[in-house]
């Protein structure tokens, strides 16, 4: 579009130059006047001001030298030479400040007076050296009058100086004034035609646009000059047209959207319901009102969410007639009175209503319920084999117990030497047999305590280095059959500790027996101590034939053992390890196992000295 020659920026730039020339006219104005102020002042500082300071100055020093003069007069001969000296310092203080003010002093007749004293200054010292009193006293005071005058000289300059210094500034004062008036009118002129012609038609488009912002597309549009405000109007009327068809186009494209999203949700195997934020039903699509055909009529749109609410919690089971889960969180599991299952989720949506989704979820259920059945059902035949396993242990060990009292008297003999020593042979086998199986019961036994939390322990303060003493003396033989090297450390330092002692030898005792048990003829079998001020560590490795780092979770399972080759080579039931990580347990310590197949195990057993104080505490 082709515009005016006067656009808005000629206008304003018109403007800023006018208001710019005035500006420049007062500077230049007010410069010139305090430039020749500024002169005067110079002139005035640096002539008579400053003459009359250094005139006065050496009037000053004529003074001193006067009165040192007297003080000559009058002094001893000894102390004329130091007056003399100090005479001839003041003088030269006299003579640098009477130059300075013949320097200072612009005027003829300042100039004609210091000419005057410098022959009157020459004529006292020539009146001093002949020490001629009388002819001292009339320069004296010659040349103190004309100090005096030159003074007043130098204060009538000044004066002048001043006075013309304030005339110029009060012409400045008064053409300042009249510009800024001149100024100011003409800013007044300006503003007024500004507005008139930019802010006015500008001030009408901004109406115009917040009419449009607030949804009046109707609204019409004045129309402008053909500056750049008349483009603006212009390109404003192409703007609202251009709104209204895309407000037309977003319309059809949101019916489009929500045709298309009614008939996801009316598709959805879900049941959905959107509820608008006064609380009323907006949508509920059919499979929701097919989880309650009884009410499925009243839960159409326009319906009240509580009242919806109301009506579901209804169709509950006895059990949730009351479900407040419903009502306060909008997150529920529903069982239905036919025994179907819902499972309610609710969120909030941003236009402050909610929505809800219910799903049938009642295969799920049905399957949680087998599993906690299945789980109860395992737990009671644990439970059972537990208290099989303890009934069983101990109708065997009243009879195993008198087994082994009568096999100890024959091996014995304690009634007389047996005939036949094949018998005494027997005897101890069933002895040794005995025994071992005495001690598997036990295990047995105390397994079944432990699973069912029924194993109590004795805590006491005991000195862990005679528990570990105790348990490598019992191995030591085996180790020794078996052409196995034992290496025990320096157990002579106290190891104060808490806990129960029989349960800590049961527990070093299977693992050392363990580590002599799967460690080949001529093995190493090592024991370690770790002590620190919050825990105690037993280290038990071996040079025996491993395992998998993934059959360790094997070996912690009851009756187990890593390999079944293994029980046809190494006797055992495979609860040596579950019952010590047990018995472990029970003292809140770990037990951690680092083994690889044909290179040995190393268990290291952790219990920490707080824990331990807090057991023995709780007894």
């Amino acid at each position: 579009m082709q515009l005016a020659k006067y656009t808005i920026g000629a206008k304003i730039f018109g403007a800023f130059a006018s208001m710019s020339t005035i500006i420049g006219v007062m500077g230049l104005a007010g410069y010139g006047v305090l430039s020749a102020a500024g002169g005067i002042a110079v002139t005035t500082f640096d002539g008579p001001l400053m003459a009359i300071n250094y005139a006065r100055a050496a009037q000053t020093d004529f003074t001193e030298m006067q009165i040192a003069e007297l003080r000559f007069e009058h002094a001893k001969p000894a102390e004329r030479a130091k007056i003399a000296e100090e005479i001839s310092g003041i003088f030269e203080n006299f003579t640098a400040d009477l130059e300075v003010a013949k320097q200072r002093s612009f005027e003829a007749d300042e100039q004609k007076v210091i000419a005057e004293i410098e022959p009157l200054v020459r004529q006292w010292r020539d009146a001093r050296a002949r020490g001629d009193v009388t002819e001292l006293t009339r320069l004296d005071q010659r040349i103190d009058g004309k100090f005096d005058l030159l003074i007043e000289f130098n204060t009538d300059h000044s004066f002048i100086g001043r006075r013309q210094t304030v005339t110029n500034i009060s012409h400045y004062k008064w053409a300042s004034i009249a510009i800024t008036v001149f100024a100011l009118l003409l800013s007044a002129g300006l503003t007024w035609f500004l507005r008139n012609r930019i802010v006015r038609p500008l001030r009408s488009a901004a109406a115009v646009a917040d009419r449009i912002a607030n949804g009046e597309l109707e609204t019409p549009i004045p129309r402008g000059g053909r500056d750049e405000t008349g483009a603006l109007l212009n390109s404003m009327t192409v703007m609202q047209d251009n709104i209204r068809e895309a407000m037309t186009r977003e319309k059809a494209l949101r019916r489009s959207a929500e045709n298309r999203l009614v008939d996801a949700l009316e598709t959805s195997r879900e049941g959905v319901m959107l509820v608008a934020p006064d609380g009323k039903i907006v949508m509920s699509n059919s499979t929701l009102r097919g989880f309650f055909p009884e009410i499925a009529y009243q839960l159409m749109p326009g319906t009240q969410f509580d009242t919806a609410l109301g009506l579901i919690q209804g169709q509950l089971a006895a059990t949730q007639a009351h479900s407040e889960d419903i009502a306060t969180s909008g997150h529920a599991e529903l069982e239905l009175a036919d025994g179907r299952w819902l499972r309610m989720t609710g969120s909030a949506t941003s236009e402050g209503g909610s929505i809800i989704f219910l799903s049938d979820f009642t295969a799920i259920k049905e399957r949680e319920e087998s599993l906690r059945r299945a789980k109860r059902e395992a737990e009671a035949a644990n439970a059972s084999k537990t208290r099989f396993l303890a009934n069983m242990s101990h109708e065997l060990r009243t009879p195993l117990n008198a087994i082994i009292g009568f096999s100890e008297i024959i091996s014995g003999q304690f009634f007389g030497e047996v005939g036949n020593a094949r018998y005494l042979d027997y005897s101890y086998d069933i002895l040794r047999s005995g025994r071992h199986l005495l001690t598997v019961i036990n295990d047995v036994l105390d397994l079944s305590k432990s699973e069912a939390g029924k194993m109590i322990l004795s805590i006491k303060h005991l000195d862990m280095r005679f528990v570990l003493k105790d348990c490598v003396a019992m191995v030591r033989e085996q180790c020794t059959e078996a052409g196995h090297t034992l290496v025990v450390p320096d157990l002579t330092r106290e190891i104060p500790f808490a806990a129960d002692a029989a349960k800590m030898r049961q527990i070093f005792l299977n693992l050392l027996s363990n580590a002599v048990k799967f460690t080949e003829a001529g093995g190493t079998i090592s024991l370690a101590v770790q002590e620190t001020a919050d825990m105690v560590a037993v280290t038990i490795s071996d040079t025996g034939i491993g395992m998998d780092p993934e059959d360790v979770e094997v070996a912690f399972q009851p009756f187990a053992q890593v390999d079944n080759r293994l029980e046809r080579r190494y006797e055992g039931t495979g609860l040596g390890l579950p019952l010590t990580k047990a018995l472990v347990d029970l003292h809140k310590g770990t037990i951690a196992i680092d083994s690889a197949r044909g290179k040995g195990t190393r268990i290291t057993v952790s219990f920490p000295r707080a824990i331990s104080e807090e057991l023995l505490e709780a007894i």
